[in-house]
């Protein structure tokens, strides 16, 4: 039995893999570094998703889903975001959070 989107979301996935190939991605990774990016790791983790979402263990899929580039790299951690330190610099305290 596959697993539900709440374990596994596979557009998640496929969203970040289709936004690394988009051209307006590329044209930044150009401008950025220099180069395409190959899009390698977002390839590969949609390859896990479906993978992980077709195993009926669900604790299984969830340790395999967590093993991908986006959980260990991107997600929503502000540290981890591709353009920080090559665009903008991280501040701390953050802006919102100084006390007046």
């Amino acid at each position: 039995m596959p697993q539900t989107n709440e374990v596994v979301n596979l557009w998640l996935y496929f969203d970040e893999w289709s936004r690394c190939i988009s051209s307006r991605y590329q044209r930044d990774s150009l401008y950025r570094f220099g180069k395409f990016d190959g899009c390698s790791p977002q390839y590969s983790d949609l390859k896990t998703a479906v993978k992980a979402k077709m195993m009926s263990d669900e604790g299984e899929a969830r340790r395999m889903e967590s093993t991908t580039y986006y959980r260990k790299n991107l997600g929503s951690a502000k540290d981890a975001s591709p353009t920080a330190g090559v665009i903008w610099e991280l501040k701390d305290p953050t802006g919102w959070d100084v006390q007046e």
